[in-house]
């Protein structure tokens, strides 16, 4: 089978290879570190909220939170930004350098679980995740915000993002149920941001619904970064493992974002005849 990133073959059905073992253990490791960090994080940041009250920024309140992310989540992610923020801020980082090398990770990401290293897709999907965060801050530390730099943004998400669900459907190429999710997928993905695009270009004001972006992004880069350590459990020793957290993350995003997509083409159209447009 013909890959970036060959993957070792199986030596025993019942045991993973060397490398395959080092790798698993270098997630594990990994994994362990991250959520430490995370819960470290979260703790201070508890502690903070309930000393002088809970962060509201204008972009988490214009956004808006939902079942899936809510807002003090969102907060809590902004507030654990703000370090990398003043950093890229004294070093003179351009906001569209960070989108231009969001994209390129999504792409090296893209093509790592194309290949079947979906623990490194996962790393690399959340350090792209991280910078596509970064972008919008960065901007409006730096006073760059425009409506220039939100289409670069916007145009490189959409890409990025598709090149990702890509990937997916590539490994899944001989799975018909991957494959159909991660098209799904993709395509609710494109149409929850074009619904909202059409909706503001007839100045309606879409921003509702469940995966959205941010929590797509979340979901993704979640179970990528997860699932080769669950499969090392579930399916020992397969040599094209399904990994089923990323089919079950593939399928949510599929059947939340089709309905916000179908959900906000109802909403646009029924606000558009009531102003008898």
């Amino acid at each position: 089978m013909w890959c970036f990133f060959p993957r070792p073959p199986v030596t025993h059905p019942a045991l993973p290879t060397p490398l395959r073992m080092t790798s698993n253990l270098t997630s594990l490791f990994a994994l362990a570190m991250l959520a430490g960090a995370f819960v470290v994080a979260l703790g201070a940041f508890a502690v903070k909220t309930s000393l002088t009250g809970r962060p509201q920024t204008e972009r988490v309140t214009k956004q808006g939170g939902t079942p899936l992310l809510g807002e003090y989540f969102m907060e809590y992610g902004l507030w654990v930004f703000r370090p990398a923020v003043r950093a890229c801020v004294r070093l003179g980082i351009h906001p569209d350098a960070l989108s231009w090398t969001s994209l390129v990770l999504h792409l090296v990401a893209a093509v790592a679980v194309a290949s079947g290293w979906f623990g490194l897709g996962g790393w690399i999907l959340v350090v792209g995740a991280m910078c596509d965060s970064l972008d919008g801050a960065v901007a409006r530390a730096r006073d760059l915000a425009s409506d220039a730099g939100e289409v670069l943004d916007a145009v490189v998400d959409r890409w990025a993002e598709m090149a990702v669900f890509f990937g997916f459907a590539y490994y899944y190429r001989n799975d018909p149920v991957g494959f159909v999710l991660a098209a799904a997928a993709c395509a609710g993905a494109v149409m929850v941001s074009y619904a909202r695009a059409k909706g503001e270009a007839m100045g309606i004001d879409t921003r509702g619904g469940l995966m959205q972006r941010h929590e797509r992004a979340a979901y993704l880069c979640l179970s990528t970064t997860l699932s080769p350590l669950v499969a090392y459990w579930w399916e020992p020793g397969a040599e094209h493992p399904r990994y089923h957290l990323v089919l079950a993350a593939l399928a949510l995003i599929a059947v939340l974002a089709n309905l916000t997509g179908i959900r906000r083409t109802a909403f646009v159209r029924a606000e558009l005849r009531r102003r008898g447009r």
